[in-house]
């Protein structure tokens, strides 16, 4: 009877052992993850907050409505004692992202997900919901919630192909009116489509052997597609690639049973710390699947196969660590051996103290970056030649002789003694600054515009760049130079000045000495600290802890530095990053270990001040702003 209960335990732990965790729902196409094993202190968040996450933004646009107002997501029937997985990925053919949870109160689940309909699914024991482009897949007790979209060349490529095999125009141009000037408009549109399309015959659906090939479901039919413009045509493209892809993945989750844990032993590794939360960065699988590449491996598929080799292991782990007062964030950006040897000697350099010196020690947000490109420079030279050398191709070559000759002729010593190595950056507020912009007034109904100068006010950042040099005569004669060509560049003996340099009302300043060329727009640094800020600079315990540092370090304050930043001096892109990062109180601070051939250790700090509801949003912020950051 004993011999029974003991081998029934022993059965009982084994399915626990073996059953299916939230995470086992990460397709293996994933290359970032964040994965959250503390998600008790996410139960007081509301529903309303956690959409306004840009991590969920991507898959969430339909997925919430007036129904879920003021629920926490502990009353979203969600597992706490399961982690929540985010992730994104993205192949040759498709991006993918979403999150992957446990399922505690399926009832409670639906008044959440109120929108997804059922549909018919494929795989057995697994439920399919749908709502637009989102899907919500069930097995067990855990749920994936997923969005998978088609590349939009590839849908671009084959809506071409259809779109002309049926004897349709080039959609673009109104021939009428370009064969007046030019007779065969419409044939070089056309030749140009198909030159496109060739080189995208090369693109790829599962694994890197089978070509582009017709989804089993099959394109639209000749009498619907003639029936079609341009534009419909390409939406049901889409449509079709977006199910092909999406049926890709769930087959692979769970017919043939691929998924990330077992894909990548170090990501299931990083999920047994015992942290509050994981991060995980594929940056060889992001290099391999980048859209930039593909001429690379269709032209050149041997150096392809090199660089990707080179790239092997680079990985980025991380614990996500959540204390009274701030959250950490501590990982290791690890190496293949070739790679790690560039690094290690990129941050192989001796820091040059004289940078501190114009730091100010109230500054609200300062870097310092350190590394030795001389030596990079030889080791990457002895590691990459070698590979370029072995392609056997009249293009590669011809580059590999203009290499090695500018290797042979250039200085070197004046090359990199002119950046020695040791760089350094402030931010110093904000300063308004009186200038004049163009503003555009535009009639609907004449269709008229006219362009018209105003003066205004705009917001400028105050910054200062620096970095160390050994030769300073140089730099002078740059400057020198420039003096010359333009009256704006001017000589101000301990100074150089660029006038009208910024939104053409603020100058630009350089100043030339000590070892240093700095770059600034600070009128009270030029002026009155041209020297260094002397007593006022960091010092004692602080430039210590700067100087002991590996290769970089950062500290920022979020209040004083982020939300004083204009928006309209920077690209959509960039500003998409700091939308993640407004609206933080509290500083954030940046260090390194030092460099190995192996890895280099990264501490992020993220400090919050003031009083706060509960732990649990600013772990969600912290995650949301390294997701921006990383995708």
């Amino acid at each position: 009877m004993k011999l029974i209960a003991l081998f029934s335990f022993s059965l009982l732990l084994s399915t626990f052992a073996t059953a299916q965790q939230s995470e086992d729902l990460i397709p293996k196409d994933a290359v970032t993850v964040f994965s959250i094993n503390n998600f008790s202190v996410l139960q007081k968040v509301s529903l309303d907050e956690l959409v306004n996450y840009e991590f969920m933004a991507e898959i969430q646009q339909e997925l919430f409505d007036g129904s879920t107002h003021g629920k926490t997501i502990k009353e979203s029937g969600i597992d706490f004692n399961q982690k929540l997985n985010v992730f994104y990925g993205k192949t040759f053919q498709y991006e993918v992202s979403g999150f992957t949870f446990g399922i505690s109160n399926k009832e409670q689940l639906f008044t959440v997900f109120d929108d997804f309909q059922k549909e018919e699914s494929k795989q057995a024991g697994v439920e399919r919901y749908s709502s637009y482009f989102n899907q919500l897949i069930i097995k067990g007790s855990n749920a994936l919630l997923i969005r998978v979209e088609p590349i939009e060349e590839n849908i671009n490529s084959i809506t071409d192909s259809i779109w002309y095999s049926r004897g349709n125009d080039y959609p673009f141009y109104d021939f009428e009116f370009y064969d007046d000037y030019d007779g065969n408009a419409q044939e070089r549109a056309i030749e140009e489509v198909e030159e496109s399309e060739e080189f995208y015959e090369e693109l790829i659906i599962e694994g890197d052997e089978a070509p582009i090939e017709a989804p089993e479901s099959g394109f639209p039919e000749a009498e619907e597609i003639n029936s079609k413009n341009y534009y419909e045509l390409r939406d049901s493209v889409s449509y079709v690639l977006q199910e092909q892809h999406l049926m890709s993945v769930l087959e692979g989750l769970f017919q043939r049973n691929e998924n990330l844990v077992k894909f990548d032993p170090r990501f299931k590794e990083q999920l047994a710390h015992e942290s509050d939360g994981i991060f995980y960065l594929d940056n060889s699988r992001n290099l391999s699947r980048d859209q930039s590449f593909w001429y690379m491996k269709t032209m050149f598929p041997g150096l392809y196969q090199d660089i990707e080799q080179l790239y092997t292991g680079n990985v980025m782990l991380g614990d996500i660590l959540l204390n009274d007062n701030n959250v950490q964030l501590k990982m290791d950006a690890n190496y293949g051996p070739q790679l790690g040897s560039i690094y290690e000697e990129l941050n192989d350099s001796k820091f040059d103290k004289n940078v501190l010196n114009y730091i100010h020690k109230d500054n609200s947000a300062y870097f310092t970056y350190n590394v030795n490109l001389r030596q990079a420079y030889d080791q990457a030279f002895k590691v990459i030649m070698p590979i370029l050398e072995d392609e056997k191709n009249a293009r590669i070559s011809a580059n590999v002789l203009a290499i090695e000759l500018l290797d042979e002729f250039i200085n070197k010593d004046a090359l990199f003694g002119t950046y020695k190595g040791s760089m350094f950056g402030s931010f110093n507020g904000i300063q308004k600054v009186a200038t004049r912009k163009i503003e555009f007034i535009y009639d609907e109904e004449t269709f008229d515009y006219e362009e018209i100068e105003v003066e205004a006010v705009e917001d400028m950042p105050i910054f200062t760049l620096g970095f160390s040099t050994d030769r300073t005569d140089i730099p002078e004669k740059v400057l020198n130079r420039l003096s010359r060509i333009t009256s704006r560049f001017e000589n101000k003996g301990g100074y150089w000045m660029f006038e009208d340099a910024i939104l053409d009302a603020a100058p630009l300043y350089f100043i030339n000495a000590k070892g240093l060329f700095i770059l600034t727009n600070d009128e009270d640094l030029v002026k009155n600290h041209v020297n260094g800020y002397g007593r006022n600079a960091i010092s004692g315990k602080k430039a210590k802890e700067i100087k002991k540092n590996g290769f970089m370090y950062a500290e920022v304050d979020w209040a004083n530095t982020i939300e004083r930043l204009p928006k309209d001096i920077f690209t959509e892109k960039q500003n998409e990053v700091l939308e993640a990062l407004r609206g933080k109180s509290g500083e954030m601070k940046l260090t390194t270990s030092k460099t190995t051939a192996e890895k280099t250790s990264f501490d992020l700090v993220y400090t919050f001040t003031g009083e706060y509801e509960n732990s649990g949003k600013y772990i969600l912020d912290f995650i949301n702003s390294m997701y921006v950051l990383t995708k």
